[in-house]
């Protein structure tokens, strides 16, 4: 048997000391499917979060535009 056992990423994912990188980081080296990454983080593997920043505009940062 593994450790950590899929439920044992589970835990520690739901507990916040499993970022989805390094959960993305147990499906590249095989130690669980994507189908799983998707049971844990309630994530699509495939379809990674966008990041948009909606902060300061252009203009905001250079007066002078």
């Amino acid at each position: 048997m593994k450790y950590p056992a899929l439920s044992d990423i589970k835990q520690f994912y739901d507990w916040g000391c499993y970022t989805d990188e390094e959960m993305r980081e147990y499906v590249r080296i095989n130690w669980i499917t994507p189908a799983e990454y998707e049971q844990v983080t309630g994530r699509s593997y495939y379809k990674p979060a966008v990041s948009v920043d909606l902060g300061s505009t252009q203009c905001e940062l250079h007066p002078n535009c």
